[in-house]
């Protein structure tokens, strides 16, 4: 007996679009893999062309070495906790001219041969070694415990800080360590800072109030080579007597100073204060001659006097102060102000400008004849023979008529010096002055030497043949 068949056309038709279906779905996903592989294939390539440019690139080369090198140096560098450790930034400072200090007993010793600075290098992260150059470290020898004599010490940096590491040069040094003594000194003094003092005062010798003898302790070579000890007293702004504690130096014989420890190391003085004075009259010298023919006519001041500052000394021996000018400097009549020539030794005047009204006129020469001549200072009293017996000379007075018209030879002082001179034959020099006050006329003498022979031994009393 046949089974019966119950499939209809209709679900024949239904399985064949099911199966075209699924055809259709597996070309779609076999075409999407197809076109991912092709995708990633693509991304390669173009990423190892990307890193054959960089790495084969002339330009690029170092950057990719250099990351290279960063990730070579991160992968060693890691450690067993998969931190990264990177090791800090050193650096590098060296700092001269620092302070050497010793630590010993300076009661007792006296120590030589010790550098007053030293080099210090410190190294260490650049954050630390910056924080310590700016510390104030010295370095330091330590004496303490050690006998009088020659010692070998090391030198170390003291004050960084212990982050870095501090290397001295000198490392080691040889130092002497001596027994101190004492001797006493005089005392002189000094004045400092006169020029802080008004010129017009001055001061003289100081009191010491307690004496002039101090106490020095040192080694007995330090003390040997003590030449003076002073004490310096500072003069600045004084105008009146005054007292004060002036600190005390001690030097050699050439002016340097000793370290020594002088007992007091300050000595109290007085010091008086004075300004002298004394009025003198100002003097018109004049120089040179005036071009163009012309000659001073006249020259008024508007100062006569003026009041000059200096030590009694000084003001004794100082009778007058000048005027200098330069004739050769006027072309016409003119009014200007002149400084006051102070003498040495003088230290300032009341009046230091004076202001001169100059007259100029036409020049005039005349001639004054028979002019005496004189002799000075023939301190052997030797017996002279004289050219052609010659006494008398003429003398050319140049200036402005008013000037020279009422000189004569009486005026005139036409000499020669004999000073230092021994029996001999000599052309002498002529000298002239004038015993006129005018200070506008030239004179030129028209004989400008004499012919004399001296003859006689010194001290024999012969008299000067004429």
């Amino acid at each position: 007996m046949m089974r019966k068949n119950n499939q209809t056309p209709h679900d024949s038709k239904s399985k064949v679009e099911l199966a075209n279906r699924i055809a259709d779905q597996s070309k779609k996903v076999s075409s999407a893999y197809t076109n991912m592989e092709e995708a990633v294939f693509r991304g390669i390539r173009f990423i190892s062309s990307f890193v054959d440019k960089i790495v084969f690139s002339k330009h690029l080369m170092p950057f990719a070495a250099l990351v290279l090198a960063v990730m070579l140096y991160l992968s060693v560098n890691i450690n067993s906790d998969n931190s990264i450790f990177i090791t800090p930034l050193a650096s590098a400072r060296t700092l001269n001219d620092v302070t050497v200090v010793a630590r010993y007993n300076s009661e007792s010793f006296e120590v030589s041969g010790l550098p007053e600075t030293c080099t210090v290098t410190l190294t260490g992260e650049a954050a630390n070694v910056t924080n310590a150059a700016a510390k104030s470290g010295t370095c330091q020898v330590n004496l303490e415990g050690l006998t009088e004599g020659t010692h070998s010490v090391n030198v170390v940096a003291v004050g960084y800080g212990d982050n870095v590491t501090a290397t001295v040069t000198p490392s080691n040094v040889v130092v002497t360590l001596a027994r101190k003594t004492t001797a006493q000194f005089e005392v002189d003094y000094d004045y400092v800072n006169t020029d802080k003092m008004d010129s017009r005062y001055i001061v003289g010798v100081p009191e010491f109030v307690d004496g002039n003898r101090v106490n020095i302790r040192a080694s007995q070579t330090t003390l040997d080579s003590i030449a003076f000890v002073k004490v310096l007293i500072d003069v600045s702004g004084k105008t009146a007597d005054f007292e004060t504690e002036a600190p005390l130096v001690a030097y050699d014989a050439k002016g340097n100073v000793v370290n020594a420890d002088i007992i007091p190391n300050t000595i109290t003085v007085k010091v008086p204060v004075s300004s002298p004075h004394k009025v003198v009259p100002i003097v018109l010298k004049v120089s040179g001659e005036v071009p163009n023919n012309l000659a001073i006519e006249s020259i008024s001041m508007d100062q006569q006097t003026t009041i000059i500052y200096a030590s009694e000394d000084v003001l004794s021996s100082v009778e007058q102060v000048e005027i200098n000018v330069d004739a050769s400097t006027l072309t016409r009549d003119t009014q200007v102000a002149m400084p006051v020539t102070l003498p040495e030794g003088v230290s300032s005047a009341d009046v230091t400008m004076v202001n001169l009204n100059i007259t100029l006129a036409e020049a005039v020469t005349k001639t004054i004849e028979d002019v005496p001549i004189n002799y000075q200072n023939n301190d052997n009293n030797y017996a002279a023979v004289i050219k052609d017996n010659q006494t008398k000379v003429s003398v050319e007075v140049k200036g402005t008529n008013s000037n020279i018209e009422s000189i004569t030879a009486a005026d005139l002082f036409v000499y020669i010096d004999l000073k230092g001179l021994k029996p001999g034959e000599y052309d002498i020099p002529l000298q002239i002055q004038s015993n006129t006050a005018n200070n506008f006329v030239t004179y030129t003498l028209v004989q400008p030497t004499l012919h004399i022979t001296l003859v006689g031994n010194e001290n024999s009393g012969g008299d000067l043949v004429e």
